[in-house]
């Protein structure tokens, strides 16, 4: 049966391949969850004797648990499929003329209670009189098993000497959570 002159078969077989293109495309947008962490870090003013620096403690990625951000979502961990960095950026929230000129080189890292510690981002030579820095992605590193342990630490190594004032830093991480979907591939 012809339809104007498209015949009726091609017309619905364009419709179901239409129609299939959509649904893929839209199953790979609703499958991916963005989640976030926050932690700030106090770096007191240098001294005549500690020049150096080390680890700087960021409170708030000392314990993080991503269940409750799971839950929100309507997600449980068993439905994650894979995890990865999206953005980590840190910041100087004080004093107000602070920079980032007293750090040479910062490395961040994900632990969790049975697994390896592993770099997730990093800067190697942190620009000068920046009072922001979008560190380095590791996109190699699957995070999930790091997200949904039951509790997940970041911890920092960091090279330089300590601030003439003492400085708030603020760091902000953002994960690209693949969750699946039923129907969704």
């Amino acid at each position: 049966m012809l339809f104007g002159s498209i015949p009726s078969w091609r017309i619905i077989r364009n419709t179901i391949a239409v129609g299939s293109l959509l649904g893929l495309t839209m199953c790979e947008n609703i499958d991916n969850i963005d989640i976030s962490a926050g932690g700030k870090a106090t770096i007191p003013k240098a001294s005549l004797i500690d020049e150096l620096l080390g680890a700087v403690p960021f409170s708030g990625f000392d314990k993080v648990d991503f269940s409750e951000t799971f839950k929100n979502q309507g997600v449980t961990p068993d439905q994650v499929d894979s995890v990865h960095m999206k953005a980590f950026t840190i910041i100087i929230e004080a004093p107000n003329n602070g920079n980032f000129d007293f750090i040479k080189s910062v490395h961040f890292f994900a632990q969790a209670a049975g697994l390896p510690k592993i770099e997730i981002a990093s800067m190697d030579t942190v620009p000068q009189g920046k009072r922001e820095i979008d560190l380095v992605i590791n996109n190699d590193v699957e995070l999930k098993p790091y997200v949904t342990a039951p509790s997940m630490q970041i911890s920092s190594e960091v090279q330089g000497k300590r601030p003439d004032e003492e400085t708030v830093l603020g760091a902000a991480v953002v994960l690209d959570v693949d969750i699946h979907i039923p129907g969704c591939n």
